[in-house]
């Protein structure tokens, strides 16, 4: 769960195409997005929760496609910065 500390993101964060987290709401992810998150900066912004004892499976769009393109989730081109 983000916990909204981070600047300039205190109500959520995008870390990519599939991940839009909500600050004060749990957010399941991948045991690679835990350590992302976990092992890195953005540690002290979030609490979490569960550990490595109990696998769930795939989530649902989890590796199945790149996180980063050119479109955005409608197929539409995105603008580049």
């Amino acid at each position: 769960m983000i916990l909204g500390s981070i600047p300039d993101h205190p109500h959520c964060i995008v870390l990519d195409k599939h991940h839009h987290i909500e600050a004060g709401r749990v957010f399941p992810v991948c045991g690679n997005t835990w350590r992302m998150l976990h092992e890195t900066r953005f540690a002290p912004h979030f609490e979490f929760i569960g550990d490595f004892s109990r696998h769930y499976g795939l989530f649902e769009r989890c590796g199945a496609e790149l996180p980063f393109d050119d479109k955005d989730a409608s197929g539409e081109s995105c603008a580049c910065c």
